[in-house]
């Protein structure tokens, strides 16, 4: 007996190496072993809001994710702390603020960022019950195949000395090779990644209808918000011009949304209690699409969210 748990010993030794490993070199700082981290993951994001749960969140995808919260903090007055994520849908952004609701009884203020993209009814991804059971279980973390290629990853990068996260979502786009299609050498009017990106999210909203259900349950979530003296602002953030006239235009979005959607948003607003910030459509920054955004959501972020940072979170002074 004696010699088989010598052997079972033996066996562990390089499992037991190998989550040593994963500890050290885990991005999303899970265990908080770390002083710092840059990853923007949600369970990163989520993690690090249960150790410190900040008094001002903000809740949306990935146009609200990589702000600079110091530039956010000169420009409000106060501190912020995001917990967006890509790709949030509208269901996981109401599931987001239950939770924070319920995580941390002193909170004080929520940007919520809401667009046609994530109203729409056929975007529906659905994360957040994962994001839960992994935040409470630590076995799901490290046995999760997705947490452990990121440590993987992390590790690989730092042994090649190369910066985690890359430069971001910025370019100094040179004209004709970042214009110029590869395959049949068009010339687009803008740099290609902008060009290219109608084309990318076009097939999800070709059947665009607005999800009622979740929309209500924002309502609800307002409700609570108003009567535990949370503030809530719902924001839309600005697109590219390029969406507006090759996506929102061409299947009645737009008539739709400025028609419908937001006279309803803004009734709403008065009735639940919560603020309206719309960049999506009523006041649309004037930023010059070609060098300001990266695609067609995402604004540029050395040459045009610093912009919209300081617009949006004066406002939230």
């Amino acid at each position: 007996m004696r010699n088989i748990l010598k052997k079972l010993a033996l066996l562990l030794v390089p499992v037991a190496a190998y989550f040593a490993v994963f500890l050290a070199f885990e991005p999303n700082n899970y265990f908080g072993l770390h002083k710092v981290t840059d990853s923007e993951s949600s369970i990163s994001r989520l993690k690090a809001f249960q150790r410190e749960k900040g008094s001002r969140v903000i809740i949306g995808d990935s146009r609200l994710a990589h702000f600079d919260l110091d530039l956010a903090g000169q420009a409000s007055g106060k501190t912020w702390q995001t917990l967006a994520f890509g790709g949030a849908s509208l269901k996981e952004n109401n599931d987001l603020l239950a939770w924070v609701l319920k995580e941390n009884p002193d909170l004080q203020e929520a940007v919520y960022g809401l667009s046609f993209y994530t109203l729409n009814k056929s975007y529906n991804a659905d994360r957040m019950a994962t994001l839960e059971k992994t935040l409470a279980n630590p076995f799901a973390y490290l046995f999760n195949l997705e947490y452990n290629v990121n440590m993987l990853t992390a590790l690989s990068e730092r042994l090649q000395g190369v910066q985690s996260g890359g430069a971001g979502e910025t370019g100094d786009w040179q004209y004709p090779a970042d214009y110029t299609d590869p395959d049949t050498g068009a010339v687009y009017p803008v740099h290609r990644t902008l060009a290219v990106y109608p084309q990318a999210i076009l097939p999800r909203c070709r059947d665009w209808a607005v999800n009622t259900a979740q929309l209500e349950r924002l309502y609800a979530l307002a409700d609570e918000c108003a009567a535990r003296g949370v503030k809530l602002t719902v924001v839309l953030p600005p697109m590219a011009d390029t969406v507006l006239t090759q996506v929102c235009e061409p299947l009645g979005i737009a008539g739709e949304m400025t028609g419908t959607v937001l006279p309803a948003l803004r009734e709403a607003a008065d009735a639940h209690g919560f603020a309206l910030l719309d960049y999506e459509w009523t006041d649309r920054p004037a930023y010059d699409e070609d060098t300001q955004f990266y695609d067609g959501f995402h604004l540029d972020t050395r040459y045009g969210l610093p912009q919209w940072t300081e617009t949006l979170f004066a406002a939230l002074r």
